[in-house]
């Protein structure tokens, strides 16, 4: 299970119900640099058993563009009402080559830039401030924060 000590911050409380998608050893780091970004957003990030304000799916997949190896990844983020509330989503090109396992270049610079992306668009949200300007022409439905290259 995900578990980590809240800390102070805007009172929204986070839970990752679950990160699909990377192999054990990628999943490990992941939960790793999401708890010291959550700590340093002062996001309170809870365990998945407990009431948290927003609850977050993640999916992530490691794919071959061009001889590059980039991980896609998703936030799905649900509210106390179980209604999905935002998707954030992105891709983070990776330094290295393809290689066999393309999971391998998922470091934890590639990590700390999903998590940091998705952080930032789930306080946008809980703050009130989304990434778009008002008014945006053809912008509905879900908000999307990406990295771009």
């Amino acid at each position: 299970s995900y578990a980590m000590a809240p800390s102070g911050g805007s009172g929204a409380t986070v839970a990752f119900e679950s990160i699909d998608g990377p192999p054990p050893q990628v999943f490990d780091r992941m939960v790793g640099v999401l708890d010291s970004e959550s700590k340093l957003r002062s996001l309170s990030v809870v365990s998945r058993e407990g009431t948290a304000a927003y609850r977050v799916r993640s999916y992530l997949s490691a794919q071959v563009v061009r001889g590059k190896t980039v991980i896609a990844w998703v936030w799905d983020v649900y509210d106390a009402n179980q209604q999905r509330a935002l998707r954030l989503s992105g891709e983070e090109p990776t330094s290295t080559k393809a290689g066999r396992d393309a999971w391998a270049a998922a470091d934890d610079l590639v990590l700390r830039k999903i998590a940091q992306a998705g952080f930032s668009g789930l306080s946008n949200m809980i703050n009130g401030t989304p990434d778009a300007p008002s008014g945006a022409p053809g912008l509905r439905g879900p908000a999307v924060a990406s990295v771009i290259p």
